[in-house]
């Protein structure tokens, strides 16, 4: 038996939102943190033949895509194409399509934007370097392309897209932990942010499915409009003056789980949804 739980927002609408300056890690030693524990699925195969672990790598991909990309960033922050996230990437380059890098390859633009001196460009906000600025988000939107033309060439089941996407929003949690008090106040702003990209980029790594029976419908609709995450996006997003959200790191590992649980209830072919 299939289990539905219901999901309300919209990514586009929540990215809108986001505050253009918000409180730091100060004063924050008298914040009581969430307590509890961690849950979402954790991928153990190998990204080269497992679909799970493929598409996490990509997500982080797109993450750090996303957290360069965005106009709200911290003074001091850190250049998101870590050498981890690099490496993760050059792991799966020669399978983004099929066992060939010559089509899907991100893997020269990647390195250019992902460069040192990209990002301080990125971050210089003089008006004498806008046209620079602006080439290089000209540059990330053609990578979040490339990203979405490499999930639909993988074009990941339904149960890999739930599992994808509790992996990811587990890893969010684990930020939010001490990124966020219990009250929703951020406590740090770089694991704020991280986190919600981290989770923003789970949503992209669906493809479009052919509803064929009540269950795949159900299924479709937890990871679309109406599923696990409730409005909770939304409510992390959308931010007060002062610095606190509606929301905290146990409600991320909730919907973690939920779509963890969605993924066990689903076999790993489509095409067995409705047998």
């Amino acid at each position: 038996m299939l289990t539905i739980f219901f999901f309300s927002g919209y990514i586009t609408q929540a990215s809108a939102t986001l505050p253009l300056k918000t409180q730091s890690n100060s004063n924050t030693s008298s914040e009581q943190l969430w307590e509890g524990g961690s849950a979402g699925y954790i991928a153990q195969g190998d990204p080269t033949n497992d679909d799970v672990a493929f598409l996490i790598y990509l997500g982080h991909v797109q993450a750090a895509i996303g957290r360069a990309n965005h106009y709200d960033k911290e003074e001091g922050m850190s250049n998101p194409f870590t050498s981890r996230i690099l490496s993760e990437y050059a792991v799966i380059d020669p399978f983004v399509s099929g066992k060939s890098s010559s089509s899907l390859s991100l893997q020269p633009l990647l390195s250019k934007v992902a460069a040192p001196e990209t990002f301080t460009t990125i971050m210089d906000r003089t008006p004498s370097k806008r046209m620079q600025r602006n080439a290089i988000h000209t540059q990330m939107k053609t990578l979040i392309l490339g990203v979405d033309a490499i999930v639909t060439e993988r074009f990941p089941s339904i149960q890999t897209s739930a599992l994808t996407m509790s992996a990811l929003f587990r890893e969010a949690g684990e930020l939010l932990r001490t990124g966020l008090s219990i009250n929703g106040k951020i406590l740090d702003i770089a694991q704020y942010r991280d986190a919600i990209q981290l989770m923003e980029a789970s949503l992209r790594l669906r493809v479009n499915k052919v509803i064929s029976c009540d269950r795949s419908r159900e299924a479709i609709k937890q990871l679309k409009g109406n599923g696990p995450l409730g409005d909770l996006l939304d409510r992390l997003i959308i931010v007060s003056k002062s610095g606190t959200v509606n929301g905290n790191a146990g409600d991320v590992f909730e919907a973690a789980q939920k779509l963890e649980q969605l993924g066990a209830n689903l076999p790993s072919d489509d095409a067995q949804i409705c047998q």
